[in-house]
């Protein structure tokens, strides 16, 4: 109990970190701060899979997290040409915004390279990290999972992505709202096929986050505010709804939605009593 309780603290203690950094270097130490202790509670006090489920989210965020070091690297090297000196301030880094709506690409000023500054996002529909994840981890860990860290993804967009790089998203806008509209899709559609009750919450939850994503892409003030409002939403319902799967899981002792048939099947209606 002790150390479930430490390796809690100490997400929360990355969780914190990364959504009041204000130094871009800062802001990926907490990240993978935050990254390390999910992987401890989803493999030491996970499901029947917790290892497969831990192994893969541990490969899959290093993985990320290394495409968004890079991005960082690069935007620290080519600041300086648009500021006068290299940086890792973010509110410095900010002002790059507007500088970068008519600056030629090339090796002078910033690269056409948008930071892949989020290692979950729903913007490429990779349905096999979040749904496994989501499954194996304790329920605790299913509720942080979806209600905050899944949305560190469409925070990296928010804050860094398209203020710094404002030209490069509107460049991009239709393929990026493309991707967000499969995977919607996709979510959607796997989810109707789940035989298990937590399955089918996890690959709704990747389908409601490409809403999230579509809002913002959309570029309106309208849009972004329905995806804020939206991300507020699939925090509140998806994590209740993870703890009704655990509450109801703990009682019945199993996930799969056949074994909820409903009380036509253990308490027919007997012939005498039955309305003609």
């Amino acid at each position: 109990m002790k150390e479930y309780y430490v390796f809690f603290l100490l997400l929360e203690v990355g969780m914190l970190g990364v959504f009041s950094a204000l130094d871009l270097f800062l802001f990926y130490i907490f990240w993978e701060v935050m990254l390390v202790p999910m992987y401890f509670i989803i493999g030491v006090w996970g499901g029947p899979r917790k290892l497969y489920a831990a192994i893969k989210f541990f490969l899959y965020t290093l993985f990320g997290s290394v495409l968004m070091l890079l991005g960082i690297i690069a935007l620290y090297y080519f600041s300086g040409d648009a500021l006068g000196a290299r940086t890792f301030d973010i509110e410095k880094l900010l002002t790059l915004g507007p500088a970068t709506r008519d600056l030629a690409p090339g090796p002078v000023g910033l690269p056409r390279l948008l930071p892949r500054l989020r290692d979950q996002g729903p913007d490429v529909p990779v349905p096999h990290l979040a749904p496994d994840a989501h499954v194996e981890a304790p329920t605790a860990g299913s509720v942080i999972l979806a209600g905050v860290l899944l949305k560190m993804g469409t925070y990296g967009f928010y804050r860094f992505s398209v203020p710094m790089f404002p030209k490069q998203t509107v460049d991009n806008m239709w393929w990026l709202l493309l991707l967000c509209i499969i995977g919607i899709i996709y979510g959607a559609m796997v989810a109707l096929v789940q035989k298990d009750w937590k399955k089918l919450v996890a690959y709704s939850s990747v389908s409601h986050l490409g809403l999230t994503m579509v809002g913002l892409f959309a570029l309106t003030i309208a849009g972004v505010q329905g995806s804020v409002l939206q991300m507020l939403n699939h925090g509140i319902s998806t994590g209740a709804l993870f703890l009704i799967v655990g509450i109801v899981y703990e009682r019945r002792h199993t996930r799969e939605i056949s074994e909820y048939g409903g009380l036509s099947k253990v308490m027919p209606v007997s012939r005498s009593t039955s309305c003609s």
